[in-house]
């Protein structure tokens, strides 16, 4: 009896799984940005900070790339899937009679072509195990570095619940991901550090970036 043989993934099969891992990444960007629309001003006081969280868009565009069968096209994923997202969210608000202001479009577009492809990038090099440390680090940089950012610049006006439990799941989701990817005591310390290193500019870069909503009509 021939024994069979796996079959083994060529440049054709994965030029073939590109299209619909970008399908896939646009249409659930579409709908997360309409859900962040409509959700703003719905959710319970405790949940408000969820529509209009970073993290939660960093995370979606990290996991919309983990599929991805190659690392470009996973970087094409992090980036189209949040292009989806302010798509969506902006189209949803229109519908209801509340156009985007041009700063917002800047910002949210400059952050979607710019950090998305790091994000997808980081999503295949943690998939893969290549830099996985340095993979990890960008979404749980972004879930801390948004919860230090709410804990102090947002105090007043949100519930410091919901920015504790977001540093807890960047918490966990650091531990869980060094634990099923990471090896050694150097490459944990790496993942570390890089978190520690993202969650620390991410108040900076956005409170600098926001400038660009004042500014531009």
């Amino acid at each position: 009896m021939t024994p069979v043989v796996p079959d083994v993934p060529t440049r054709s099969h994965r030029r073939r799984g590109t299209a619909p891992a970008l399908a896939i990444a646009i249409a659930l960007g579409l709908c997360a940005g309409a859900a962040t629309a409509l959700a703003q001003g719905r959710l319970p006081a405790g949940w408000a900070p969820l529509a209009n969280s970073s993290g939660a868009w960093t995370l979606l565009a990290f996991l919309l790339a983990l599929p991805a069968p190659t690392a470009l096209t996973g970087a094409l994923c992090g980036c189209t899937g949040l292009v989806g997202m302010l798509a969506g969210y902006v189209a949803t608000d229109l519908a209801r009679g509340y156009p985007s202001s041009t700063g917002l479009l800047v910002f949210w577009g400059a952050a979607a072509v710019l950090v998305g492809p790091l994000l997808g990038l980081g999503a295949q090099w943690w998939r893969r195990g290549t830099r996985a440390a340095l993979g990890l680090s960008a979404p749980c940089g972004v879930l801390l570095g948004e919860a230090g950012y709410g804990l102090t610049v947002l105090a007043a006006s949100t519930d410091p619940r919901y920015w504790w439990g977001q540093a807890v799941l960047g918490v966990l989701l650091l531990g869980a991901g060094a634990v099923r990817k990471l090896r050694g005591v150097g490459a944990c310390a790496q993942a570390v550090l890089f978190t520690a290193a993202v969650a620390t500019a991410f108040p900076v870069l956005y409170l600098h970036g926001s400038v660009v909503l004042l500014l531009v009509p």
